[in-house]
């Protein structure tokens, strides 16, 4: 760990000291549940992943099911898993919550889905059919027929068969073209200008641009669930979900689980093999406690300095490494008119050298700790730049990019100061911060160390801690809050990151970024279909128009997770995803239990 200022270097022994004493003290038994306090996790949060980009898809479906061994699958069964609340609204159209959506994907159908792959091969950058059977594009790419199955049909109360009339209502209510309000991310789908209906069965979507990641946004279980046009006349989406998943809605609790049972008329049956999902909401201490006890069959995230005490008093648990592979950063709120002084660029990026990332990733993802009981941690946390780390062929290391990335992702606080002082503000100022404690406590921590970093540039950071629920997702995630605010992105490919924090009136637009060259260099980067000369755009974008401004401060967080499994829980080899969840689409309906083991 490396040596920082007195106050910052004495915040992280106490920090280590502290967990230390939990890990040798009271690992065993409750001991796991304190130490799930000081480590990392988040509920269900459904984030990233790192692959190049994928040309248009070809007309033939991909390959996309897993593949268990069908003489020892069986039906049956309740997975439990553990989470930190139940959705705030069940329409998925409605909100960003991670949480609904998760819930959604356990319902809805979508057009296309994940492929699975190994955890060595996630993510794999190609989309398969879900209600899509075929799909083709012209040679303009400016249309693409959809083809869908014949065999999806909604639960009651609508029963009937999924067609192209759904396909268009459902986009119309996404995109708000139908006079409603739009889904709060609209933006994500804003390439679609059309939807035709030529029979029940052909969807033709006309596009208002050539978009590479066409496919991926329909497949995203946080933009197009394909629902019932009776929606709002035949039920309440705000309260029930109807359709055409693995899953059919069961039973809300507020607070306290949601239950989902397995639909016996889904178009890829006789799956799924589980029963019933529930998810049960624990606190973060309870859930190492209740995972360990046998009554949690998965846990999402597995504090890292909770692993090697599981790992020595659970081995019958499962503990695997899950790529997150997310952006925590530190985003610019109002007044945004160049009136406060982290309205100008250059004491951001005083921000940015203010932040010792190596220390920071040691305290953080337990390096050292986790790579002496055999577990492979530095290789998979790196540096984030201006854009994310971990991207293959997108992401670019300011470690080796001191040129020009690198001048302002890096521990120099001499320098920092003197561009505190280039701003005129060399004596400092006062700052309203804020977060949220829903991503976990590893994010808690890194939260709480980055003011203590800033003290060394003269910033105070007034905390706020905002509410996930009432405050958070409708206000601060919108990039409604004064001050600046410590956030958290994730999508599979860095064009995505660009679409949303860099558009006007994207969703994720946290700091409201106006600039027209970085829309105009957008909209290129998304219209270039050939992977190695797009992956060449969106480094260059990097290097030519987001550094200097950094309108957003990287941090290091969330690149890597640990999850526990119960053994009971059989997956096959290939369930893992790019890291923004959809899992209960393309990957749980081929788990099964083990009522023996």
């Amino acid at each position: 760990m490396s040596e920082g200022p007195e106050h910052v270097s004495s915040f992280w022994r106490t920090t280590i000291s502290r967990r230390a004493a939990l890990r040798g003290g009271v690992i065993g038994g409750a001991g796991l549940a304190a130490a799930a306090l000081i480590g990392c996790g988040d509920d269900d949060e459904e984030e990233p992943a790192a692959t190049a980009a994928p040309t248009q898809a070809p007309a033939a479906t991909p390959e996309a099911t897993p593949t268990p061994d069908p003489e020892a699958a069986k039906f049956g069964g309740t997975y439990r898993r553990a989470t930190n609340g139940t959705p705030e609204t069940l329409d998925p159209h409605r909100t960003q919550s991670h949480t609904t959506k998760g819930a959604s994907a356990q319902i809805h159908s979508f057009l296309f889905k994940q492929i699975a792959a190994t955890f060595e091969n996630a993510p794999n950058a190609q989309m398969a059919g879900d209600l899509a059977e075929s799909w083709e594009f012209t040679p303009d790419g400016l249309t693409l027929n959809i083809q869908l199955r014949g065999d999806a049909k909604y639960t009651a109360p609508i029963s009937r068969a999924v067609d192209s009339e759904d396909v268009q209502f459902s986009i119309a209510r996404f995109l708000g073209t139908d006079g409603s309000e739009g889904a709060p991310n609209a933006v994500q789908l804003d390439f679609i200008d059309t939807v035709a209906t030529p029979d029940a069965g052909t969807a033709t979507l006309g596009f208002n641009r050539v978009f590479a990641r066409a496919l991926w946004r329909m497949a995203d279980v946080f933009n197009m669930a394909i629902m019932p046009r009776e929606t709002g006349s035949a039920y309440d989406p705000t309260q029930t979900m109807v359709g055409s998943g693995a899953w059919m809605w069961d039973e809300l609790k507020d607070g306290v689980s949601w239950t989902v049972q397995r639909n016996p008329d889904w178009h890829n049956g006789p799956l799924p093999y589980i029963e019933k999902v529930q998810d049960v909401v624990l606190e973060r201490a309870q859930q190492l406690t209740q995972f360990q006890a046998g009554n949690i069959d998965h846990i999402n995230t597995i504090a890292p300095d909770a692993v090697p005490g599981l790992l020595s008093n659970f081995p019958e648990g499962r503990i695997e490494p899950r790529k997150s592979l997310g952006f925590g950063y530190i985003s610019r709120g109002e007044p945004r008119d160049g009136s406060a002084p982290w309205d100008d660029p250059r004491v951001r990026q005083a921000m940015s050298m203010a932040l010792d990332r190596d220390t920071m990733i040691e305290g953080l993802y337990n390096v050292q700790n986790l790579e002496s009981v055999g577990l492979d941690v530095s290789s998979r946390v790196g540096w984030h730049n201006i854009l994310p780390a971990g991207y293959a062929g997108q992401s670019i290391d300011p470690r080796e990019d001191a040129a020009a990335t690198g001048r302002y992702i890096q521990y120099n606080v001499a320098e920092a100061n003197k561009l505190m002082q280039a701003a005129g503000q060399g004596d400092g100022f006062s700052v309203p911060y804020h977060y949220t404690t829903r991503y976990g406590t590893a994010w808690s921590l890194e939260a709480e160390i980055i003011p203590t970093y800033m003290q060394e540039i003269g910033i105070d950071f007034q905390i706020t801690i905002d509410d996930f629920a009432s405050v958070y997702t409708p206000m601060t995630f919108r990039g409604e809050f004064e001050g600046v605010a410590f956030q958290l992105q994730a999508f599979p490919d860095l064009g995505d990151y660009l679409s949303e924090m860099y558009r006007p009136g994207a969703g994720r637009n946290h700091s409201k970024v106006e600039d027209q060259a970085i829309v105009d260099a957008v909209l290129d980067i998304n219209s270039t279909v050939d992977a190695e000369e797009r992956n060449d755009k969106i480094q260059g974008i990097q290097r030519d128009l987001l550094i200097e401004p950094m309108w957003y401060v990287p941090s290091v967080a969330w690149q890597l997770n640990w999850q526990g499994l119960n053994k009971r829980i059989q997956t096959p080899e290939a369930w893992h995803g790019n890291g923004r969840g959809g899992e209960a689409v393309f990957a749980w309906p081929w788990w099964w239990i083990d009522q023996d083991a």
